[in-house]
């Protein structure tokens, strides 16, 4: 890892924006929490409503509204912070935070990945490689000189830290997480580590279901007559042909197209969600008290961020 990325994790993952946006399955079941900031916009266009895959556990996770109200408040304060140090205003730009549009975009794509491709417009284009991404912190590094990011950050690209007094550790963006971060961090952080074991619980409690068993079964022997040999989606998804490319070849994209075909006909999805939703019921009503007190202290930071000036 290079200094650099180094500096970029160590700052720009400080802020308290949530990651609205989601991997493939199964790195879905690693929740998106409030502890990064909002760094990969999503490329694909929000989809209608009644095509959204909700799950009970996004009520404990920031919603797009709440995600850009954050942000703003963020980035308020550090274009407060870098002008008063002499940073030209022009000169913020860009900063690490998405557009609203963008924040709705990957919040309603929050699970699209969660049980593999499943859209056949995106197998058709993508095969099982996600759709291209805006990296804006890769943007907001490669946008700014050195001078300009010892302000911002704190330190220059490599990680030398800026030996300029009065610049506040971490940089303005430091500065922006402490002046937006909840009280009890703790607190905050065993929630998010409460969520990501509730939805990991979920997800394998839901692998091993029965109703999830035969539905991979119907889903195997569908591809099966396609002529694919996979036990489960999975396995079509990780299949170690597809990932030595960064883009998806004519193999890679049929058999994603014939996954999601399979899919469609099965009805596996709509099985698998419903059963993962229901884990997700019962493992929340078991934690309920803790959950609905992570929950709090979300909106208590939303709600201090709406009245920041």
């Amino acid at each position: 890892m290079t200094a650099r990325v180094l500096v970029r994790t160590a700052v720009l993952l400080a802020l308290p924006i949530a990651v609205a946006g989601c991997a493939a399955a199964p790195a879905d079941v690693a929740v998106e929490s409030s502890g990064g900031a909002a760094a990969v916009a999503g490329a694909e266009p929000v989809r209608p409503a009644e095509t959204v895959l909700t799950l009970p556990l996004d009520a404990y996770a920031l919603t797009a509204a709440e995600d850009h109200v954050l942000a703003r408040a963020a980035e308020a304060h550090v274009r407060h912070c870098a002008t008063s140090l002499g940073l030209d205003a022009a000169a913020v730009d860009p900063l690490p935070f998405g557009t609203a549009a963008e924040s709705a975009s990957a919040a309603a794509g929050r699970h699209d990945r969660r049980y593999a491709v499943a859209d056949p417009e995106v197998a058709a284009a993508h095969g099982y490689h996600p759709p291209s991404t805006t990296d804006v912190r890769r943007e907001f590094y490669e946008a700014h000189t050195d001078a300009e990011l010892a302000i911002l950050v704190g330190a220059t690209a490599d990680g030398v830290p800026t030996a300029r007094e009065g610049i506040p550790d971490g940089g303005c963006l430091g500065a922006a997480a402490r002046a937006t971060a909840v009280a009890d961090e703790a607190a905050l952080r065993a929630g998010q580590e409460l969520v990501s074991a509730v939805q990991s619980d979920a997800w394998h409690a839901a692998l091993a279901n029965p109703r999830v068993l035969d539905a991979f079964a119907a889903w195997s022997a569908c591809m099966a007559e396609a002529g694919y040999d996979y036990a489960a989606p999975m396995d079509a998804n990780d299949d170690p042909r597809w990932w030595t490319s960064d883009v998806a070849g004519p193999e890679e994209i049929a058999t994603a197209v014939a996954d999601v075909a399979c899919k469609e006909s099965t009805g596996l999805i709509a099985v698998w969600s419903a059963v993962e939703a229901g884990h997700q019921s019962r493992l929340i009503a078991a934690s309920r008290a803790e959950l609905d007190a992570y929950r709090a202290l979300l909106d208590a930071q939303v709600s201090a961020a709406s009245t920041a000036r």
